[in-house]
């Protein structure tokens, strides 16, 4: 859900729905949770000036009575071989219908009010939607009707494992920059060796459970060079909660492991 978690939101996915859309909370038995990942640089290629990465990101999700909020905070630091430290914001909160029919973000970077991407999106059932966006600028785009939100894409991602899909795309819409739906193409495989190292250090039986190593590229659906705009390794279990991210920026690539989790109670409707 790397989105300035670099833009890239490494908790958001999105999945082949088969032409419907159904509701979330109908579609797999999400946890609600708090956790804290720490990051790490994983990968520095050739000629990155990136020597390190540190930092502790936290992400919750939350079910309400109507909605699934979904929370992301903290900063990552670069640093450089020259010495320097580049502090990376990486905040950003979204409110999502149950029947995943209504989406509002907000995304923030490092200067504040002067760096926040705000709106909200719509998409009524079998029908296009539209996102619209009021900070940086008003801006109004037309959504494909298979446009899928955060929470859907969750759901998605670990239905199409269970049922043994290796390979699917669809078109996700995120709010992390002023643009229209991305097209992801998703690749299925077991759960990384350092996402089952993870599981075997934090002491909790939510995290003992099924999960999946998700490998994602993101395109700008008008692009015709075939090249993705950006990568996402994940690993999630069958409750949502995911265990890692790895994030290729380009030249280095960073991982975010959990570290700390916290399970919260099912809201009292």
């Amino acid at each position: 859900m790397l989105h300035t978690f670099t833009r890239v939101s490494p908790f958001l996915f999105a999945l082949g729905l088969m032409g419907t859309v159904f509701n979330a909370a109908e579609a797999a038995n999400l946890a609600s949770f708090r956790a804290i990942y720490d990051v790490r640089l994983a990968e520095a290629r050739l000629g990155t000036t990136v020597s390190g990465a540190s930092g502790k990101i936290a992400y919750g999700v939350k079910e309400a009575c109507d909605a699934w909020l979904v929370n992301q905070t903290g900063t990552m630091y670069l640093q450089t071989s020259d010495g320097e430290e580049l502090a990376q914001a990486m905040n950003f909160s979204s409110w999502e219908s149950r029947d995943g029919t209504q989406y509002r973000f907000t995304a923030m970077g490092n200067e504040g009010d002067d760096d926040m991407i705000l709106g909200s999106a719509k998409m009524p059932k079998g029908k296009r939607g539209e996102a619209r966006f009021v900070k940086p600028e008003q801006a109004t785009f037309e959504l494909p009707a298979d446009t899928l939100f955060p929470v859907v894409h969750t759901n998605h991602i670990i239905a199409q494992a269970q049922s043994g899909e290796t390979q699917f795309q669809n078109k996700v819409f995120e709010g992390m920059d002023v643009e229209a739906e991305k097209l992801l193409v998703t690749f299925v495989s077991t759960l990384s060796n350092q996402a089952q190292n993870i599981s075997k250090k934090i002491s909790s039986k939510d995290v003992s459970r099924p999960g999946w190593n998700f490998r994602l590229a993101y395109f700008d659906p008008m692009s015709q060079t075939g090249e993705p705009m950006y990568e996402i390794e994940a690993d999630y279990l069958d409750n949502g909660i995911p265990l890692r991210w790895l994030v290729d920026y380009g030249d280095f690539t960073v991982e975010m492991g959990l570290s700390k989790l916290e399970i919260l109670p099912a809201p009292d409707c």
